[in-house]
């Protein structure tokens, strides 16, 4: 139920965004109940939050599963009683997963025992999901339809925040950005993009036309949770790390690559690379001042080194076989390549376009290849069936 609406007029966009505070009902502290019809599984070893985590979880299945990211030993596993809507999320602190299913759910579980602890309604599918860590920690779902983006108390699951626009939306990408104490939020059918920030001392959020701004006239709204929107060319596929807290890569409709600089609050480059930027195939680096990208086109051999500054790309790295996958594990690039004796993980030293020794090589697992990320600067590398096949951590840079 909505018990208060802000209302902003955003001029130069054309539009007016509702932010709706609500009190959505929600049940919580549910510990006796269990969200899962199977028994959790849980290591005596370690808790949670001492380990390096990754939970999987993609739309569609039902079963979740958290596992030590470096070791793939068990953590806890269950199946929900629907199937997701979207990816699963799990808390920075290792504490909680989050997940969103079809039938409008969005359900807190703790860790290792998945007992759900808070369940609330959805208004819309979650094909997004987010949460971010520490005190002031918020939980953000989007999808699409009207008002298809909501802020929630990451404990109680209850409405924080209700974005609306005159027209429906779809989200199509959220990003954490921890240093910033934002999110950002793209959108499939909008040329725009928002920041939220979830921190209770985010400064205000001045609003107004040109000449309020110049006469000290614009109206300051709430820093915490009132969008920061800015203008983009066109609409938005998905949204990728950047090697700087303040940048993101950002791939539109047709797979093209774009810079955005949060800073400034737009996209700041088009950089020339060669093919469409898929999942999975582009991640960050960084090494003392130079930093960039990493960008593999489907089916080759070699990734393109785009760096920072000049926005060309510089170099390349020669995997000697079919690049599977790019991660990022801290200011560093791993490759999973295709040999002769199967698959392997190697570090780049992306500086030089140097491919480093492997941290380990595989047999020849089903694909397509998929890397998540876990707590920590951990990747695990995942087969087509959604089975974890090894941890890595990248080793550092000098």
């Amino acid at each position: 139920m909505v018990t208060g609406l802000a209302v902003a007029s955003l001029v130069q966009f054309g539009a007016t965004i509702a932010c709706a505070a609500s009190t959505a009902s929600t049940t919580s502290t549910a510990t006796t109940s269990t969200a899962t019809t199977s028994t959790a599984t849980s290591t005596a070893t370690a808790t949670p939050a001492a380990r390096s985590l990754v939970a999987i979880g993609a739309p569609g299945a039902q079963r979740v599963v958290v596992l030590d990211c470096a070791s793939g030993e068990p953590v806890a596993s269950g199946v929900l009683p629907a199937a997701l809507s979207a990816e699963v999320a799990l808390a920075p602190d290792g504490g909680a997963l989050y997940v969103a299913t079809r039938e409008r759910d969005l359900l807190r579980l703790s860790l290792p025992g998945l007992r759900e602890q808070a369940r609330a309604p959805t208004p819309f599918e979650v094909f997004r999901l987010a949460v971010a860590g520490g005190a002031d920690a918020i939980v953000l779902a989007g999808g699409r339809g009207d008002g298809a983006l909501s802020a929630r108390d990451p404990d109680t699951l209850a409405e924080l925040q209700r974005y609306r626009l005159p027209a429906p939306f779809a989200v199509s990408a959220i990003r954490d950005t921890p240093a910033r104490r934002r999110f950002a939020v793209a959108f499939a059918d909008l040329d725009e993009a928002w920041e939220i920030a979830y921190d209770r001392n985010a400064p205000p959020v001045l609003q107004g036309l040109v000449h309020d701004y110049r006469s000290n006239e614009a109206v300051p709204l709430p820093g915490r949770l009132t969008p920061r929107r800015f203008a983009l060319p066109d609409a938005t596929r998905a949204l990728y790390a950047g090697p700087a807290a303040y940048e993101l890569a950002r791939v539109d409709a047709s797979g093209v690559l774009g810079v955005v600089h949060l800073d400034v609050r737009r996209q700041i480059e088009r950089p020339a690379t060669a093919g469409t930027v898929l999942p999975g195939r582009i991640a960050a680096w960084r090494d003392g001042a130079r930093r960039g990208w990493l960008i593999a086109a489907p089916g080759a051999s070699d990734a393109q080194v785009l760096e920072a500054g000049s926005w060309r790309v510089t170099g390349r790295v020669d995997a000697r076989g079919e690049i599977l996958a790019l991660a990022a594990s801290g200011d560093r690039v791993l490759v999973v390549h295709a040999t002769r004796g199967g698959v392997v993980v190697s570090p780049v030293d992306a500086a030089t376009g140097a491919l480093l020794a492997p941290l380990g090589r595989l047999g020849s697992p089903p694909v397509p290849l998929r890397v998540v990320a876990g707590s920590g600067d951990c990747v695990a590398l995942l087969d087509r069936d959604e089975r974890w096949l090894a941890g890595f951590v990248a080793p550092p840079l000098r």
